[in-house]
């Protein structure tokens, strides 16, 4: 009934396996990079800046405008501005004034009087003000660029961390399962020789001991790597509770840890000049240029205006037909600042000043990804060496792990002998997962921090 059972368990397991969709890290990537919510953001921010730089060009173009409207006064408002042509029509016949001219004779006010204009007006100069908002357009969306550049870069370095994040959990899982299996195993094998006289009930309790320890080991590790799906969903934005089966080949590849200790001390210290095509590094080159724009939006200020306007009218009377006389003028409009009580003045200081506080907060920013970078790379070497301890303490512990089983099963070692080697074993190997991983994050890291990750593993 026992090998029912377990076979049973065996099949759903395999049946729930396969039922997972499997997931590489590069198809992780490509998931992120079309749905991870921060991403979404940085690209609507581009846009946003794209639209604004279009704006910015319109700004040299003529403005158009149709504009009209109705007026109603009052009768008594009426009959006093059109007294005189009631007068004149009056007299007409007395002044000698033919009928076939008082036709000619327009009210000067109606009840109702309807207007109707176009008016065009052509940008010439307005203190260079087109320019700099174009500028200041173009290093914003620069600045957009490189911010979307840099979260992107940093959705994927999230994404390949946490993608690692699960396979050392399952890694360090595994471990746990294996142990709690061998813990039962010299378990039941030591309750057999207890019941012939071969162990005491001490010897057993021992056993009892370490497997609870273990199975405790066990939840913690599922637990771990309950949390790592979980950061690996929300890096990716999708559901939550999604189980994806991994591919372990992103975590296979150790070709690179030999020369990566003397390959990371020959190469030259990080410069700034080395991180000059780092995205955050091109968004604050982005930024400083904005600042100066905004110096130059203060000069304006300072700038005469000149625009050329047209206006194409018809007759303001009481019908809404376009008809009647048509007039037209065509003006040139000059204006040149004398004396704005300092205003403009304190502009500019503040857009001096706002300047130098942004440059200084670039420079900081370059020295700060210097030192990330150095640290990165620092990181990446400490992880290679450790990869090189623990993989000859992983093999030792398991070597004694060996000879000590033997020992045992041939009833020539203790249980604490026994327990101690495991104990070692269980956690050399873990200490050896956790370098082989530390190592492929650190190695994540370095790219992030160098702007050189790729959207391709």
């Amino acid at each position: 009934m026992k090998t029912v059972v377990t076979g049973l368990v065996l099949a759903l397991t395999i049946t729930a396996a396969a039922a997972q969709e499997r997931l590489t890290m590069d198809a992780a990537v490509q998931t992120a990079l079309q749905r991870n919510q921060t991403l979404q953001g940085a690209q609507y921010d581009r846009d946003a800046a794209k639209w604004g730089r279009l704006n910015a060009i319109t700004n040299f173009l003529p403005k158009v405008e149709l504009s009209g409207g109705v007026t109603r006064i009052d009768p008594a408002s009426e009959r006093r501005a059109n007294a005189a042509v009631d007068f004149i029509k009056l007299a007409a016949g007395s002044f000698g004034i033919p009928q076939e001219m008082l036709s000619e004779i327009k009210p000067f006010a109606y009840r109702d009087t309807y207007a109707a204009d176009i008016t065009v007006v052509q940008p010439v100069y307005n203190g260079g003000a087109e320019f700099v908002g174009l500028s200041a357009a173009n290093a914003q969306e620069d600045r957009s660029i490189a911010m979307l550049r840099d979260t992107e870069q940093d959705v994927v370095a999230r994404v390949r961390t946490a993608y690692l994040g699960v396979l050392k959990a399952e890694e360090l899982t595994g471990l746990a399962r294996e142990s709690v299996a061998r813990t039962q195993r010299h378990l039941d094998l030591t309750r057999r020789r207890a019941a012939v006289g071969m162990r005491t009930s001490t010897d057993v309790l021992r056993w009892q001991v370490q497997l609870a320890s273990d199975e405790g080991t066990l939840i913690q590790a599922e637990n771990g790597l309950a949390a790592a799906r979980l950061l690996l969903n929300d890096a990716m934005g999708v559901d939550l509770q999604a189980v994806f089966q991994l591919d372990r080949g992103a975590a296979g590849d150790t070709s690179r840890i030999a020369s990566t200790l003397s390959t990371v001390a020959a190469e030259p210290p990080i410069t700034s000049d080395m991180l000059s095509l780092h995205p955050s590094m091109l968004g604050m080159d982005a930024g400083l240029r904005l600042a100066d724009a905004g110096i130059s939006a203060a000069w304006i200020n300072f700038q005469p205006r000149v625009n050329v306007a047209f206006q194409y009218g018809w007759e303001k009377n009481n019908t809404l037909k376009l008809d009647g006389i048509r007039p037209w003028a065509l003006a040139l409009q000059v204006k040149f600042p004398i004396f704005n009580s300092f205003g403009d003045y304190t502009n500019l200081q503040k857009a001096h000043a706002e300047y130098a506080r942004t440059e200084s907060q670039v420079e900081n920013g370059r020295r700060g990804l210097v030192m990330q970078a150095t640290f990165a790379r620092m990181n990446l070497r400490a992880a290679a060496k450790r990869v090189e301890i623990t993989r000859t303490g992983e093999q030792e512990a398991r070597d004694v792990l060996d000879a000590i089983t033997r020992r045992y099963d041939t009833g020539g070692a203790s249980n604490v002998d026994l327990i101690d080697v495991q104990t070692a074993y269980t956690l050399a190997r873990t200490n050896a997962i956790t370098a082989l991983f530390d190592y492929h994050i650190a190695s994540v890291g370095l790219a992030r921090a160098m702007g050189t990750i790729s959207i391709q593993n």
